[in-house]
């Protein structure tokens, strides 16, 4: 009673520290999620609106698109004017130094030199601008002349550049009235006088600029409360999904601060809980064990740990504004499907994408194309044994994200733009990424010691060392080893689970033979038996021992701990039932110490470990059948089995009666196949 309420206890609390974990993660995620609140509705252009009628929760304005504002901003570009000032000092220095100029020259009469002094006074009336390097002066027609502090609009065609009002000087001092000879004019250097006297005002055009630009207006309209926004099937047309986006984007402001705020938190809270209970009640129903074996608490953490990496890896494409398509989310999924199973990548990814969805624009969408596009890489991803596959099936994901993205989009528009052929280029880069997850994986099973079917592919092969050194220490053995690895690998295909790991496991299962390999009838030779010089307990400890020794040299070569269950319970807790026979046999009436003749287990715990103990003792006894018909081998295969189950070798292996009596059927269409009658073939006759 005592001992039942401890394990009570102690299920108790591993189940609170799971709870625990959940609700920090619960909270991780809540951290994480958009500031803001979501719109509830999802639409596409060219789709019927599927919803009721939608009334305007509140009064909102109809907020241009930016297609709209950029060719607002285009337009002031275009008639932007620029700003110049009026520099009166410079035309009078360089009048006065004109005339001090005029008056060394002898050859101009005073009537031609006040006529030419009042060219250089009309030149500077009208003004000399020089426009700006910087600025495309081709299509100016007007500037903005600023003269004590107020702005007219000039036309570009009456003011002069310093080479016009040099060409219009010289024109107009060689004809009527003055009449001066060109080489006359040339002694003037009237170059030297015309200086630029409307000077550029950079810093006024451009804060002017910046006011245009700035007063432009964000909307086109108002929507009050209560009016009609769109109809149940209305079309989604342009205008109407200018109007469903302001509602959104004004819908967000709104909800973002305050007790709408509060309600939001509130709202994330109960959606991620929901969908993190939803997900534990996969882990629950498909493996139990996870929620209440402290053992077994890595995995839950994995699981969870998976989980908030997906949502985090969105949420920093959200709040870095990038594009969501170009983070390698299903990198997670693979990661669970390659280490757990289809089952647990499946589950994580339905619930991760529907969280996730939230922080995409299109959440519709998005969550359509990681559900469909990460069953793709669940389902290509089978029994991952070569690199390759793992190429392929990034190679089909990448198909099956462009596939549903322009599906979309040519419902949605009609055609393919720029910037959706951006997205394509950042599911591109997606792809790439998710090709780390073949070196991940590796650091993910040294962290949580998990084993991959890639290390199980590299640890079944024969040229491993320690399967090398069985094949020579212990070749029986390892032709043992061979048959029950075919044996339980045929059995797992045949009720589900992992049949390489079966035969990996199967072909290590004996490896502690080596020590000792004479001992073993499988290794004699000669008729040879090195038990009929031992007492049968002596010999009981030397045959359970090889057990222990193999734990020893599983370890010895880092083997995964899932290889070393199979040699731990290929016989459980059952007996050395010859030697313990023989012993009763010949000592009748002297008390057996039981633990001598007793394997010290544990018993299997996984299906796998329980095909390799059916096979492992069916295929050493058939060995001995002189008579080996199909009644005989079945007869044989069921005593054994039924035996182990009414020792309750199997209660901890989660294999069901069904799975077993499928299991007895494989081993004897396999022994029987093994063992089938050969025909012995006619000696030729000497004529």
């Amino acid at each position: 009673m005592a001992d039942n309420s401890k394990t009570l206890l102690k299920i108790r609390i591993e189940i609170a520290i799971r709870i625990a974990i959940v609700c920090i993660v619960c909270a991780v995620i809540v951290w994480l999620m958009p500031r803001k609140g979501n719109f509830q509705y999802d639409y596409q252009k060219g789709m019927p609106w599927r919803y009721e009628t939608l009334n305007a929760p509140f009064d909102f304005p109809i907020y241009k698109t930016s297609e709209t504002l950029n060719q607002e901003k285009t337009e002031i570009l275009k008639n932007h004017l620029l700003f110049f000032k009026l520099d009166t000092k410079i035309s009078q220095e360089q009048t006065t130094k004109f005339k001090n100029s005029l008056l060394a020259i002898q050859d101009i009469s005073k009537s031609q030199k006040d006529s030419l002094l009042n060219i250089l006074r009309d030149i500077y009336q009208k003004g000399v601008i020089r426009l700006p390097m910087d600025v495309n002066t081709k299509d100016i027609t007007k500037i903005k002349l600023v003269i004590n502090n107020v702005s007219n609009d000039i036309l570009v065609t009456d003011i002069f550049t310093q080479k016009k009002a040099y060409e219009y000087f010289i024109s107009k001092a060689s004809h009527s009235p003055i009449f001066l000879k060109r080489e006359t004019i040339s002694t003037l250097d009237i170059i030297d006088f015309i200086k630029v006297n409307l000077l550029y005002d950079k810093q006024k055009t451009e804060n002017v600029l910046e006011d245009n630009i700035s007063s432009l207006s964000l909307t086109e309209g108002m929507i009050s409360k209560g009016e009609v926004v769109i109809s149940k099937r209305e079309l989604i047309t342009s205008d109407k999904i200018k109007v469903l986006n302001s509602l959104k984007r004004e819908f967000k402001n709104r909800v973002g601060t305050g007790n709408e705020r509060i309600e939001t938190i509130m709202g994330y809270i109960l959606f991620i809980m929901v969908g993190l209970i939803v997900f534990s009640l996969y882990i629950y129903d498909s493996h139990k064990k996870l929620l209440y074996y402290r053992r077994d608490v890595k995995t839950f953490i994995f699981l969870m740990l998976m989980f908030l990496l997906m949502i985090l890896l969105c949420a920093v494409g959200y709040y870095l504004n990038a594009n969501l398509y170009i983070f390698p989310v299903l990198l997670f999924v693979i990661l669970v499907r390659i280490l757990i199973n289809s089952r647990a990548a499946m589950y994580l990814l339905l619930v991760a994408s529907l969280i996730m969805s939230t922080f995409a624009a299109n959440s519709y969408l998005f969550a359509t194309m990681q559900i469909l596009t990460g069953s793709v890489a669940i389902f290509s991803l089978t029994q991952l044994q070569r690199r390759s596959q793992l190429i392929y099936s990034v190679f089909f994901i990448f198909i099956s994200y462009c596939a549903i993205y322009i599906s979309f989009i040519l419902i949605q528009n009609g055609s393919l733009g720029m910037s959706n052929l951006n997205t394509i280029l950042s599911l591109l880069l997606n792809c790439v990424l998710l090709t780390l997850s073949y070196p991940i994986v590796y650091i993910v099973e040294k962290l949580f010691g998990y084993t991959s079917d890639i290390t199980l592919m590299e640890l079944s092969n024969p040229n491993h060392p320690l399967l090398r050194s069985l094949t020579k220490k212990a070749p029986g053995t390892f032709q043992h080893c061979m048959m029950v690895s075919n044996m339980a690998e045929e059995a797992i295909y045949s009720i589900g689970g992992n049949p390489l790991l079966a035969r990996t496991g199967a072909l290590y299962h004996d490896i502690g033979k080596m020590s000792d390999p004479l001992y073993f009838i499988e290794n004699q030779s000669g008729g040879v038996n090195p038990h009929d010089e031992l007492e049968f307990d002596e010999s009981a400890r030397i045959i359970i021992g090889h057990v222990e020794k193999g734990v020893e040299l599983a370890q010895k070569y880092k083997l995964p701990s899932v290889i070393v269950d199979f040699i731990r319970t290929h016989h459980g807790k059952s007996n050395v039932k010859y030697f313990y026979n023989s012993f009763k046999n010949k000592y009748p009436e002297r008390q057996i110490d039981e633990s001598v003749f007793t394997y010290k287990g544990p018993d299997p715990v996984s299906k796998e470990c329980a095909v390799v103990m059916m096979a492992d003792a069916i295929e050493a006894s058939s060995r001995a059948l002189p008579n080996k018909s199909v009644e005989n081998i079945s007869n044989l295969i069921n005593n054994i089995i039924d035996s182990q189950m009414a020792d309750g070798r199997f209660e901890n292996s989660e294999i069901t009666f069904k799975d077993i009596a499928e299991v007895k059927r494989v081993y004897i269409d396999l022994l029987t196949n093994v063992y089938h009658s050969r025909i012995a073939y006619p000696k030729l006759k000497n004529k």
